[in-house]
């Protein structure tokens, strides 16, 4: 992030949300055919639209725990996981006392145990690391001992279930003897035992040839997930994607379409499992913002929740809905970043009652 981002970031202090004066998001605008830079000057993290505020100054990948009462997110890439308390105000250091090579992912089982994604060692480049030495981990809720490896590595991000220790991550096979590269979607459950923890019943779910595709979040009832699909090397900006769910009882793909001037990756799922948040850009290297897309495959409406492109060289990304689904968690940054899922600060977004 450019100097002047960072400290007008720096110039927001954690506060308990008590002390915020609650307005809300309503349905946004549809989305048009095409979503261009703006101009607009000043810096969007000092004027934030009402409903809207910086709860920390760095940060990445936030999720809600299952209550909705604690925010957990990743510092930076490769660093350690935080854990912001909705009553307080409070952040603290939630992986500081066991040595690690870093996170790039934190989540929660309903028991408020964490799970974590990182490598146990680095490859030899950037790429390496990311594609093929990202391990799971468990970590008790007090957050007291060192994690425990789970014996898998993962293909970007994993899926948990808001009620049970079911989970869903994909892993890729290497294109090899004139076949193409596949991902498989798996699913498992963490069982947990004391100081300790292991993945047990797992299961393979579907494979496609057809792009790469990563667990996102659980259909209601665990009865299936959506899925961001990537179609690297395609679309004008060196990346494509698609919207799709998999039924686990018939392993049927459904794709939900994006418009073809658009961006779209899919994110956090709302409670009904009616909607869901989707990134969407016309050119995510220069700027992000966030749609509500219905999961309808026939009328598949997008919706424009926010307008940071307005500014141009801004971005929000990964947003998560609170479990009572009445406020979004999102990151916030520059777009001109490395490496996919980077985020510089944490965002709250609240939105209207029936939303």
């Amino acid at each position: 992030m450019k100097a002047k981002h960072v400290l007008a970031a720096a110039l927001f202090a954690a506060v308990p949300l008590s002390a915020l004066t609650a307005q809300t998001f309503t349905r946004g605008e549809a989305v048009p055919a095409a979503m261009p830079l703006g101009n607009r000057p000043g810096n969007p993290i000092q004027d934030m639209p009402p409903g809207q505020r910086l709860i920390s100054a760095f940060g990445e990948r936030p999720v809600f725990s299952t209550k909705g009462d604690k925010l957990a997110f990743i510092g930076k890439s490769y660093g350690d996981a935080y854990e912001y308390d909705m009553a307080t105000g409070r952040t603290r250091n939630l992986t500081s006392h066991a040595a690690s090579e870093g996170y790039l992912r934190v989540h929660y089982l309903p028991d408020s145990s964490y799970l974590l994604l990182g490598p146990r060692i680095l490859g030899k480049t950037r790429e390496e690391t990311r594609h093929g030495r990202i391990e799971l981990f468990w970590m008790d809720a007090q957050a007291m001992s060192a994690p425990v490896p789970l014996g898998i590595t993962v293909f970007e991000g994993i899926a948990v279930s808001p009620r049970s220790n079911m989970i869903a991550w994909s892993q890729v096979k290497a294109a090899a003897g004139g076949k193409p590269a596949s991902t498989t979607i798996y699913t498992g459950r963490v069982a947990v035992n004391g100081q300790s923890a292991k993945l047990e019943d797992v299961r393979e779910i579907v494979t496609t040839t057809e792009c790469f595709v990563e667990a996102q979040d659980f259909l209601p009832g665990d009865k299936g997930l959506t899925m961001p699909c990537y179609g690297f090397g395609k679309g004008p900006t060196g990346v494509e994607t698609k919207v799709l769910s998999v039924d686990f009882a018939t392993r049927k793909i459904t794709e939900y379409p994006t418009p073809s001037t658009l961006y779209g990756e899919v994110e956090g799922i709302f409670p009904d499992g009616k909607r869901t948040f989707v990134e969407c850009a016309q050119d995510r290297s220069k700027g992000m913002d966030l749609c509500i897309l219905d999961l309808d495959p026939k009328k598949p409406r997008y919706t424009r929740m926010t307008n940071i492109v307005q500014y141009g060289g801004w971005k929000y990304g990964n947003p998560v809905v609170r479990p009572d689904g009445r406020m979004v968690a999102a990151q916030v940054g520059s777009a001109d970043v490395i490496d996919a899922g980077v985020g510089q600060g944490i965002v709250l977004m609240d939105l209207a009652p029936n939303f």
